[in-house]
C-alpha cells in the first residue's frame, strides 16, 4: 500500500506520472485530483486544492483531459471545465457553457471536444472549445448522452450512451467542417470506445435493463466499426440478463483489450473470434485504466462514495503490484 504525502509545488512535479481523477460525494461536497509518482512510488491527493490555495474544483469531477501541457479537468454537476498548467497545477481558465460535461478530447492546437448530456440528462452534444481563449465556439448535436470520444484520422467517433434517457448510436464528426456525417447503431448503452493497432474502432454497449432494473431486455454487445466503410464489421454478444459489461479499455501496444463483467476483468485478444473466457483479475472496478508507459493496469474502487476510496495497480498478467488511498469516489485516470 502506498503513503500518500502533501503535494509538491515544485515546477514540473506533475509532468511525469498518473492522474486520478475522484468524483466526490454525489450532490454536494467537491471531487479532486490525485497524482501518483512513478519515480518516487508516492500518491498526492488534493492537487489542485493546494496548489491553488484552497479553491475547489465542485461536483462531481468526471474526467480529465491532457492536451498541450495543459490539463483539462471535466466538472460534471458544476457545467464546467477547469484548465491547469500541466506543471504545476495552477489555475488557468474556467470553461464555462458546457452543460453535464463527460469528458475531453484534444483535436488540434486550436480546437477541442467536450462530449455533454446537455440540459436534463436526456440530450447530447459535443461543445466546439476554442484553446486560445478556453472559451465554446459552437455546438455539434450528436445522440442522446453524448460520452467517450476517440479520433480517428480526420473524424470523432462518440458514444452516445443515452444520459438519464436510452440511445445506442455511435456519432461520427468531420473535425474540418464540425457537423455529423454519420450514425452507426451499436447496441444498447455504448460507453467505452476505443482503437486498436489495426485502427479498428471498439465499442463496449452495456446493454439496457428493464423498467424495475432487476433484469437486462438488452444484454451488453462487443462490436468493432471499420473507419473506412463505419460499418460493423465483428459484434460479440454477451448472455448475462444480470451484468453489465464496462469499463473498455485497451493495452499500449493496441492488440488486447481490457473490461468488466460479472464481477470480473477479462482480456480478449483484438484478433479473437470469439468473447474471451480469460479472468484477468477477479474484481470488479469502478473506473479502470491502462498506464500505456508500462501496461500496468488501474482499478478504482470508489468504496462507499462517502470516504476516501483506493486504487488498485496489477501487472499486465494480473498480478496485484500495491494499492493507494485517494480521494472520495475515484472513477478515471489520465496518463502522463
Amino acid at each position: 500500500k502506498k503513503d500518500e504525502t502533501a503535494p509538491s509545488l515544485t515546477p514540473g512535479a506533475y509532468d511525469a506520472g498518473v492522474f486520478i481523477t475522484n468524483e466526490g460525494q454525489f450532490g454536494n461536497g467537491t471531487g479532486s485530483v490525485s497524482f501518483y509518482n512513478r519515480t518516487t512510488g508516492v500518491v498526492t491527493n488534493m492537487v489542485f486544492e493546494t496548489a491553488n490555495d484552497g479553491a475547489t474544483l465542485g461536483n462531481i469531477v468526471q474526467s480529465m483531459g491532457i492536451y498541450n501541457s495543459k490539463g483539462y479537468i471535466v466538472v460534471n454537476n458544476a457545467n464546467k471545465v477547469v484548465v491547469v498548467n500541466g506543471s504545476d497545477f495552477k489555475f488557468v481558465a474556467s470553461i464555462t457553457a458546457v452543460t453535464l460535461p463527460r469528458y475531453f478530447l484534444g483535436i488540434d492546437n486550436g480546437k477541442a471536444y467536450v462530449s455533454e448530456w446537455g440540459t436534463g440528462g436526456v440530450n447530447g452534444a459535443i461543445k466546439v472549445i476554442n484553446l486560445a481563449n478556453n472559451t465554446v465556439s459552437s455546438s455539434i448535436g450528436t445522440g442522446k448522452g453524448a460520452e467517450k470520444m476517440v479520433k480517428s484520422g480526420n473524424y470523432v467517433y462518440v458514444s452516445c450512451k443515452g444520459g438519464f434517457g436510452k440511445d445506442s448510436v455511435v456519432s461520427v464528426i468531420n473535425t474540418t467542417t464540425d457537423a455529423v456525417v454519420s450514425t452507426i447503431a451499436v447496441g444498447a448503452s455504448p460507453s467505452g470506445i476505443e482503437i486498436d493497432a489495426n485502427g479498428k474502432i471498439w465499442v463496449l454497449c452495456g446493454g439496457e435493463w428493464n423498467s424495475s432494473y432487476t433484469s437486462l431486455t438488452k444484454t451488453g454487445k462487443l462490436v468493432r466499426i471499420d473507419p473506412s466503410t463505419n460499418k460493423i464489421d465483428k459484434t460479440f454478444d454477451f448472455t448475462s440478463t444480470s451484468s453489465q459489461p464496462s469499463n473498455l479499455t485497451i493495452n499500449a501496444a493496441k492488440n488486447k483489450l481490457y473490461y468488466n463483467y460479472q464481477g470480473r476483468v477479462y482480456s480478449q485478444d483484438i484478433t479473437a473470434t470469439a468473447l474471451s473466457n480469460t479472468i484477468l483479475i477477479n474484481k470488479s472496478f469502478y473506473g479502470m485504466g491502462v498506464d500505456p508507459t508500462n501496461d500496468y493496469i488501474y482499478g478504482a474502487d470508489a468504496g462507499n462514495f462517502a470516504s476516501p476510496g483506493y486504487v488498485f495497480r496489477y501487472n499486465n498478467t494480473g498480478a496485484k503490484i500495491d494499492s493507494m488511498k485517494v480521494g472520495i469516489a475515484p472513477g478515471a485516470f489520465s496518463f502522463r
